[in-house]
């Protein structure tokens, strides 16, 4: 398997973010990057710069999520960073972003949810900030539907459904303060917590063959596996490094997790990149609770899941510049991509088997995907 570049585009700051969707409306996909110093830049898929949108003045844009909140047959841009102010805008046919409303937290804005977890026919919004607050926000004009506060920042958040039933929805998330926590989707009631010895960072689901698992991770070093009827801890699995980031995947069966663990060597300045032997490692998670295979030192910033002729596939993006497409049943690395730098984000176009990445160089590149 290789991959063709069809494209590169150079911005003068990092790019933080990539987010793929038909922003304005016009039966056309573009690409929404989000970079550190407050700018939103539109392209489209052959790698023209659409607009480019100052949002905040030298504040870096963490989050970004494009979604039909009120089913208009619309998408809406919702954005969060550093400045803790959650914003969300309209496209213009000429892509220039007009604002919606803003919702202010206390601190930077973690990360972005969006679910019809009320089950009133429209999406809310749920966003969760080192500010110690999840808050679930109403798509009409960002009023607080409940919100929640931790002890510390949250780090990961999730909407947990089970057979589509809306009424049961729950929102599960971790934080700074070693907590995880299930809520009642529609009141915010807090249902159920557990708390752990050092911070968590990240949670996921899993159907195991066993039951349904809540899996998180984080400075313990250890990857937390936790029977959701039960509340029992039925196993866990221990690392060298800080558990990182984890991902269910496929999106219709969740039977499988890739993990992965990060170390922080490389905030030496001195140290050469290409020089690093990382510790830190990805793995993947069956349902059986077993590790069928692990890649070993690979730091990595970002991971992805895709399907390509019935294949799953996962997508890697690495500290050092790597793009590491690998089959998930095997852990066979099909593709490997060296960049100049750390790589923000992996998306992919599954029809047309485009692949885009953004890293802290400010690059942004589209391949393509050949057998």
């Amino acid at each position: 398997m290789n991959c063709k570049e069809l494209w590169s585009f150079k911005y003068h700051a990092p790019i933080l973010g990539v987010e793929i969707s038909d922003i304005n409306g016009n039966d056309q996909k573009e690409i929404l990057a989000y970079t550190k110093t407050g700018t939103v830049l539109i392209l489209s898929l052959e790698g023209k710069l659409l607009s480019e949108n100052k949002i905040v003045e030298n504040s870096s844009i963490w989050c970004a999520r494009i979604t039909d909140l009120n089913n208009d047959g619309e998408n809406a841009i919702i954005l969060g960073g550093l400045d803790g102010i959650l914003r969300v805008f309209k496209s213009s046919d000429s892509y220039s972003l007009n604002p919606l409303w803003g919702h202010q937290f206390g601190a930077s804005i973690g990360g972005l949810l969006s679910s019809d977890i009320s089950n009133d026919g429209n999406q809310e919004i749920i966003a969760y900030s080192l500010d110690r607050s999840i808050r679930v926000l109403s798509q009409n004009d960002g009023n607080l539907v409940w919100g929640q506060v931790f002890e510390d920042g949250i780090g990961d958040a999730m909407i947990w459904e089970e057979n589509k039933d809306r009424e049961n929805m729950e929102v599960v998330a971790c934080g700074n303060d070693g907590t995880l926590r299930i809520f009642n989707g529609k009141s915010g009631e807090l249902i159920w917590h557990k708390r752990f010895p050092n911070k968590m960072r990240c949670v996921a689901r899993l159907n195991s063959a066993e039951g349904l698992i809540i899996s998180c991770g984080g400075d313990d070093r250890i990857l937390h596996f936790i029977d959701k009827n039960t509340r029992q801890e039925v196993k866990c699995m221990e690392f060298e490094d800080y558990v990182w980031k984890s991902l269910a995947f496929p999106n219709d069966q969740y039977d499988k997790i890739l993990a992965s663990t990060y170390s922080f060597a490389y905030f030496d300045e001195s140290i050469q990149m290409d020089t690093i032997k990382f510790s830190s490692k990805i793995v993947c998670i069956d349902n059986n609770l077993e590790v069928p295979w692990e890649i070993e030192g690979k730091n990595v910033e970002c991971l992805n899941a895709s399907e390509k002729n019935g294949t799953s596939l996962a997508l890697v993006g690495t500290t050092p510049g790597e793009i590491l497409m690998v089959d998930s049943n095997t852990g066979k690395i099909l593709l490997k991509n060296k960049k100049n730098s750390c790589i923000n984000m992996v998306q992919v176009l599954p029809d047309l088997k485009i692949i885009v990445s953004c890293d802290d160089d400010g690059q942004i590149y589209a391949c393509i995907i050949e057998d």
